[in-house]
């Protein structure tokens, strides 16, 4: 197709899709009373309680282990388990395998509603039912995978070769066959990249569980919060900074080496041993945290919870949804859906320059790109909540609060994305333009942006779809959004409140799924 052929958006397209991002922009403003003069009024207090955190309590190295090796026990277990019902579910979802509507569709709706869930909802519920401890944890963990796994596997499983499967079909192989020989050879190293990716982000997720008494690490972070003992949480931070980066370390390695393979030629026995050493270990993790986790069973009273649950999660509090005089269901999604959308936009201009950083083909030295992913990975590991309360101190328990540390927390993920698409780019054009002279500039505006620009938009969107369930998280330490009533009702076992609430997160969830979903595939 020559260039000329390329058709390109109308400009009153272009124009009018500016202008309503605009007034969003202002809307969210508006919502969040979001304003630089509190933030700069508020730095002092910023750094008041930065140096309350700083020096670290090393000694209190000592007693995170315990915590931090159920975190990643908590991890293990729920990942792998997780795993076994996203794979099935994400093969009967992918229509290229499934071709029957009645299958395909039901099992999308599953996948859809369970991801829209945030995963602490899930903790506070199975800490109600089974008790506060890791069992809780483990369980939300479950859920959490099955929802990122089971999408993320059948996108891929879409996407694969349909030659093989036409040549089995064409010869008459059932659908079993059809699985095993066309199907899983295609996708196992994609199902398996993904799932030591959904590990790393289950470690990540897991360390905040414990705020509503899931056990691991988290639970030990909630104490010494509770007590004021910053000192205490910035070790807990840097304790699970350093577990964060080397499992990201070792992940990326592996997941590198399933989609591209070694770098070096390997004999067929060295490769042998080293899927045999891997199995051993895999298998070794599996025990350790199955024989190491303290799992309970169900509690006296959970019966009488969960009929209680069930009841008044089947008969929502529609009165709820619209309160004239005071807060209610829309109001509280209308400030979430603000936290999210300017905390996005603040994320995906901050993260920019540091994307560039880090990007290794930006730059002659490892050692410069090295540093920048260092850095992002510090940003992402720092959990949302102690960034919630840091500017908490500065403006306030409100939506404020929540739109700083959601766009901050973000600029560590969303910068990591940014850093790949660079890294993937083709440096041709660079390359030519470099060749005749032209300034860095001059090459960022004409052969790097062009390139990455799609890329940089999708994973916008993306992660904005990501912030609008996290936003409905923050509310747990009063960072504004439909946290704080759901928490309240959590609380008071007000299941009727809870479910009119979960009703309308499911819905602001997948609407803003959908949307995205239909905009990342026009772009890309």
């Amino acid at each position: 197709m020559s260039v000329t052929s390329v058709k390109r958006p109308p400009r009153t397209k272009i124009y009018l899709t500016a202008i309503i991002m605009i007034l969003f922009l202002i809307g969210s403003i508006y919502q969040t009373d979001a304003t630089l003069s509190k933030l700069v009024t508020g730095t002092p207090e910023i750094l008041k309680f930065i140096g309350e955190m700083f020096p670290p309590d090393w000694a209190f190295f000592a007693d995170i282990w315990k915590p931090m090796a159920q975190t990643i026990q908590m991890s293990i277990i729920g990942t792998t388990i997780g795993a076994l019902f996203a794979y099935p579910m994400a093969l009967l979802a992918a229509r290229n395998v499934t071709t029957a509507p009645w299958l395909f569709y039901p099992a999308r709706l599953i996948m859809n509603l369970l991801r829209t869930i945030p995963d602490l909802l899930y903790a506070a519920l199975f800490a109600v039912l089974v008790g506060f401890g890791p069992t809780a944890g483990t369980l939300a963990l479950i859920f959490f995978t099955f929802g990122i796994l089971s999408k993320l596997s059948y996108e891929s499983t879409e996407a694969i070769d349909p030659g093989p499967l036409e040549a089995m079909t064409a010869v008459g192989a059932n659908k079993l066959k059809l699985i095993r020989f066309g199907v899983l050879p295609q996708v196992a190293p994609t199902y398996l990249a993904h799932f030591l990716y959904t590990f790393e982000v289950s470690i990540r997720a897991s360390a905040i569980l414990g705020l509503v008494g899931a056990g691991g690490i988290g639970l030990l972070l909630k104490n010494t919060l509770d007590l004021f003992r910053y000192d205490q949480s910035c070790a807990i931070v840097i304790y699970t900074l350093i577990v964060v980066v080397i499992i990201d370390l070792v992940s990326t390695r592996f997941r590198s080496y399933l989609l591209k393979g070694s770098a070096k030629p390997m004999s067929q026995s060295r490769a042998l041993t080293y899927k045999v050493v891997g199995w051993v270990a895999v298998i070794a993790l599996f025990i350790w945290s199955l024989t190491g986790l303290e799992l309970t069973g169900f509690q006296p009273t959970t019966w009488i919870l969960t009929k209680a649950m069930i009841t008044g999660l089947f008969h929502p509090d529609w009165a709820y949804v619209y309160i004239p005089e005071g807060e209610d269901l829309l109001r509280s999604l209308l400030e979430t859906l603000s936290i999210s959308y300017l905390g996005n936009f603040v994320s995906a201009i901050v993260c920019l320059p540091f994307a560039f950083w880090a990007a290794a083909n930006m730059s002659r030295y490892r050692a410069v790109s090295g540093t920048g992913k260092l850095f992002l990975s510090i940003v992402r590991t720092i959990p949302e909540i102690i960034m919630a309360l840091i500017f908490i101190k500065a403006v306030g328990p409100n939506a404020y609060a929540g739109v700083m540390a959601l766009g901050l927390h973000s600029v560590g993920m969303l910068g990591k994305l940014y850093a790949e698409a660079i890294e993937n780019m083709d440096m041709g054009p660079t390359e030519a333009m470099n060749a005749v002279g032209a300034n860095i500039w001059q090459r960022m505006a004409f052969a790097v942006i062009p390139q990455v620009i799609p890329d940089f938009i999708s994973y916008t969107l993306y992660r904005f779809e990501i912030n609008v369930r996290s936003a409905t998280l923050l509310g747990v330490i009063g960072a504004g959004g439909i946290g704080t009533p759901l928490i309240f009702a959590l609380n008071a076992r007000q299941w009727p409140r809870v479910g009119i609430i979960l009703i309308g997160i499911i819905i602001t969830v997948s609407v803003i799924d959908y949307i995205s979903g239909s905009l990342r595939k026009r772009i890309v």
